[in-house]
């Protein structure tokens, strides 16, 4: 076995572990789903990315490394929220929350990455922020729906994560200007790619 094998299989290893370990202790109440999350966030960042086969740097900075959803490191929307100048980046979060098409977007994400997601209890939440004054937070909408694709933690570094596929419409949300050069990349290889099968 390589050295680069041996580093993925350790990385595989701790997916594992930590997916076993963790809902165990949450299930015998000996941890919350909210620390259980903090611990998982923590023990990833002990993780040294630089090592990892397949790691590079993407133009926004973020270090990806594979297609899978589960194996990409999350990007901070409470970052992103400060970009803005706001003393209140979770409030932003909860505005992006209540838009239809956030939510929309976030469920084709969830049933196309994640096999646990709760679609019937999804559409029921969804259904009662529209017809309630419930507030729909990421914890709420993660503890209802079984997501993934969002993450919240406490602490000092604590906050609102996301997989980079939702950080990136969250940022577009956020940002016009960021928006319209997604549009533009769009439109670029849209064209590029009519060229090279003509």
């Amino acid at each position: 076995m390589t050295d680069e094998e041996k580093r993925a299989e350790a990385l595989w290893t701790y997916f594992i572990s930590r997916e076993r370990i963790l809902r165990r202790l949450v299930e015998k109440k000996i941890m919350t789903q909210e620390d259980a999350d903090d611990f998982a966030n923590r023990m990833y960042e002990q993780i040294n990315l630089d090592e990892i086969p397949g790691s590079r740097i993407s133009y926004l900075g973020e270090k990806m490394r594979s297609p899978d959803p589960c194996m990409n490191p999350y990007v901070s929307l409470t970052d992103i929220a400060k970009e803005k100048g706001t003393a209140s980046p979770g409030y932003l979060i909860q505005s992006w929350l209540r838009s239809n098409t956030t939510t929309d977007y976030l469920k084709c994400w969830e049933k196309k990455h994640n096999i646990k997601f709760q679609e019937d209890a999804c559409d029921k939440l969804i259904k009662r922020v529209h017809s309630t004054s419930l507030t729909l937070t990421p914890t709420v909408w993660i503890t209802t729906t079984q997501a993934t694709g969002l993450r919240t933690s406490r602490g000092k570094r604590g906050g609102t994560m996301a997989h980079p596929e939702i950080a990136l419409m969250f940022r577009a949300w956020l940002f016009p200007e960021f928006m319209m050069e997604l549009v533009k990349f769009y439109r670029n290889f849209q064209h590029s790619d009519s060229e090279g099968t003509s």
